[in-house]
């Protein structure tokens, strides 16, 4: 089981190293005027992009973007936070062997489980885990708006989420907080493991 959270580690690295890379197509998009097709490396039946394609691309497609490099790097966050606990959840109902959760025919692995099981994590934790999945799932989910089934009531960064009374509102996240959600769910990860182990010994 102690090699459930290194990997988790090496994933999210993994995912921030992603989101870096998106903004290399940002600098190069910002090399406009460009005067030749770009070929791209890929194995695509349409892998050439026209000069004029790309000279036309306009400041809503670019932010869109950046929408995009958001949802993914949210999202991916999550995935591999959500990973991480039912592995770790899985294993522990498995008399602390480790076992990928596909295996079992188990429902009830989900994060939520792992999050429940005491002295693992702080209250503070828990309530960050649960806002992380609701906002996530507003932002991707329901594509950018508060919803009624995911309430909201955080401070991510400097950002701050209030979601009754305003469903149906847009929100969105500036990059630095999606840093800052990255520092925290590592930090919180980092204790609970600690005290997962501290506090139920694997013999």
């Amino acid at each position: 089981m102690k090699t459930i959270l290194p990997e988790f580690i090496g994933s999210v690295e993994r995912i921030k190293n992603n989101f870096y890379f998106s903004f290399l197509a940002t600098c190069f998009l910002n090399q406009r005027p460009f005067s030749n097709d770009v070929v791209l490396p890929v194995n695509l039946p349409e892998n050439i992009m026209s000069a004029a394609s790309l000279n036309s691309f306009d400041i809503d497609g670019v932010q869109e973007y950046g929408n995009s490099m958001r949802r993914h790097f949210l999202n991916d966050l999550v995935i591999a936070y959500e990973r991480y606990s039912m592995i770790m959840y899985a294993s522990h109902s498995n008399g602390q062997v480790r076992i990928d959760p596909a295996l079992l025919q188990d429902r009830n692995l989900g994060a939520p489980h792992f999050e429940r099981l005491l002295h693992v994590y702080t209250s503070e934790d828990c309530d960050f885990f649960i806002q992380l999945r609701h906002f996530r799932n507003s932002i991707v989910h329901y594509n950018g708006v508060y919803s009624a089934s995911n309430k909201l009531d955080y401070t991510f960064g400097t950002q701050t989420y209030y979601s009754p009374g305003h469903e149906g509102e847009s929100i969105s996240i500036e990059f630095c907080n999606i840093l800052w959600i990255y520092d925290q769910l590592r930090e919180c990860l980092a204790r609970g493991n600690a005290n997962y182990f501290l506090n139920y010994p694997v013999s």
